[in-house]
């Protein structure tokens, strides 16, 4: 043990050296007097920051210390950047005899740094305007112009379980700026939308939770289902085993028809809503790639009160992308269900295959201000060749899309699109309609 005074007549000769001024600072301690034999080393070290006394105001300078209190000061004594070689050697001296204390104080101090670092908070602030003829998917005869916009925010949290776990979390909410409302989740304001642990299993990687499931191409499914996903890697060959189970009531592709004998009835088919699915993609060169998906849903029931039910529902879906030139890439991308001879509302029959595919021109990075993408895309996709596709606007939609991507600072990107086309199936006794959509949009990331 130490007495406290014995250690500030110790340290205070190397602080009161490299200052050069004694008694300089003003003492913050009420039981050392200005008449006090250690008064101007205490107020020194006090200033410095080497030595803090008692919440009531005391310095208490006849009280025990620790070594490992005592460490804590030569540590501090050891951060200061303008000791002079004499003074550097009496921390030396110091440091070499509370060396142990030392190394278990820095122990303690990378600890509480790794944890302060353990959990990391992103996400992406969005606003966007769609304007058009945007409902594509759903029974509407009277189509007229119409328009959409909202403001959207995610919430990424990922904190660190240990060296080979992290835990995940994505929360969402999106402000309606046209109904002046919170609407996007029904009655929620805000929904949790992934929550899941990943981490090392053997050489490979097992993600557990609800997370987002995603083929090769986006072009099955690209949403969210609660379950368990084993991904590898084995050279150029990499690919994912996912099982689990899908939000209930809703339809394929999110498409639902108007029932020709009743208009104010609607079907579709609605899911099950188990998932199983396989993928697999391989790099041919350091330019091109391809990949397949199988998927399966557990049961589909078409049209509503299990009418033409279905025991299982088979996906297919197979791709490419290449870099055709330095600044130029193509993708294609074709899916197929087994899910067949169901009728639209005029009587055709729902169309189970479809085609995506995009040229594109230069690629946008949020972290570099003026990059920039131009791209076109043609889609052809049959309402029950996709549960839910990545791009915007490809179910049950036939037609071409022209747009943009621009970073005009940093971590922030304007898209702005336009597509134009018809349905492929008609959602609506009056028949197909056409598709006009305009958006444009601004992403800020966090």
């Amino acid at each position: 043990m130490f007495n406290k005074s014995t250690l500030t007549i110790t340290t205070s000769a190397l602080v009161l050296m490299s200052t050069g001024v004694a008694g300089a600072a003003s003492n913050p301690f009420s039981d050392v007097p200005q008449d006090s034999w250690a008064y101007d080393a205490v107020a020194t070290l006090a200033a410095d920051g080497v030595i803090d006394g008692f919440p009531d105001g005391t310095y208490q300078g006849n009280k025990t210390m620790t070594r490992y209190e005592m460490a804590q000061i030569v540590a501090r004594a050891m951060a200061k950047e303008d000791l002079q070689k004499a003074d550097k050697a009496i921390v030396d001296k110091l440091a070499a005899e509370f060396a142990e204390e030392l190394d278990n104080l820095g122990v303690r101090v990378a600890d509480l740094e790794k944890k302060s670092d353990n959990v990391k908070f992103t996400g992406t602030a969005r606003l966007r305007y769609d304007d058009g003829d945007i409902n594509a998917t759903g029974p509407k005869a009277d189509w007229d112009k119409d328009s959409a916009s909202h403001a959207h925010i995610e919430y990424w949290i990922k904190g660190k379980v240990n060296d080979n776990w992290t835990g995940v979390s994505q929360i969402e909410t999106e402000y309606n700026m046209k109904s002046d409302s919170i609407t996007a989740y029904g009655d929620k304001d805000i929904q949790v939308n992934k929550i899941y642990a990943e981490g090392n299993f053997g050489d490979s990687m097992l993600k557990v939770g609800r997370y987002g499931e995603f083929s090769s191409y986006g072009r099955i499914i690209d949403t969210e289902i609660s379950g368990a996903e084993y991904t590898f890697e084995a050279g150029d060959l990499s690919g994912a085993l996912t099982y689990g189970r899908l939000k209930d009531s809703r339809t394929l592709a999110g498409t639902t028809f108007e029932n020709p004998k009743d208009t104010k009835e609607t079907f579709g088919a609605y899911l099950g809503t188990e998932y199983s699915s396989a993928r697999l993609k391989y790099n041919l060169s350091p330019v091109t790639a391809i990949g397949a998906t199988y998927g399966r849903l557990n049961e589909v029931t078409v049209a509503e009160k299990g009418n033409n039910f279905q025991d299982s529902v088979n996906f297919w879906e197979a791709g490419f992308n290449t870099k055709l030139a330095d600044n130029l890439t193509l993708m294609a991308a074709y899916s197929k269900s087994d899910l067949d001879g169901v009728t639209d509302s005029v009587g055709s029959e729902v169309v189970n295959d479809g085609w995506f595919s995009e040229l594109r021109y230069k690629q946008h990075n949020p972290s570099d201000v003026g990059s920039f993408a131009i791209f076109t895309n043609y889609r052809n996709v049959g309402a029950f060749s996709t549960i839910d596709a990545t791009v915007d606007y490809t179910e049950n939609v036939r037609g071409w899309t022209l747009g943009f991507d621009y970073v005009p600072m940093e971590n922030t990107t304007i898209e702005v699109f336009y597509t134009t086309g018809t349905q492929v199936n008609a959602t609506s006794t009056e028949g197909r309609q056409d598709v006009d959509i305009f958006r444009a949009q601004m992403e800020f990331y966090f």
